[in-house]
């Protein structure tokens, strides 16, 4: 089971105990019972909060190391898209001078 799988699961089990027909099976424990569940549930919320803070740290951690090379990705895209722009430019201007000249071709034949 992956991690995320895991997570996923601990999601699922914690929607579930507050769920409409949990909260009806609860409401018919005794006190104790309803306490020591309640302090349960809770704990499940902190440890499935802990896991995804971690998870979220090990993340920012991998975008700390790659950022360098993300920035220099970045970069050369942004360059690319200003030679693409300039070359869309280049290709309606020569449209233009296309057009101009055959018109000049039909005024003159």
């Amino acid at each position: 089971m992956t991690e995320s799988e895991f997570l996923d699961h601990i999601r699922e089990i914690e929607l579930d105990l507050y769920s409409w027909d949990f909260r009806k099976w609860l409401k018919k424990q005794s006190d104790e019972d309803r306490k020591a569940f309640v302090a349960l549930r809770s704990e499940i919320r902190i440890y499935r909060s802990q896991l995804e803070t971690d998870r979220l740290r090990v993340l920012a951690d991998m975008l700390d190391r790659l950022a360098p090379s993300l920035d220099k990705g970045i970069e050369e895209l942004q360059k690319e898209i200003e030679e693409m722009k300039a070359f869309t430019s280049t290709m309606e201007t020569l449209g233009k001078v296309i057009g101009l000249v055959s018109r000049i071709v039909t005024l003159v034949a």
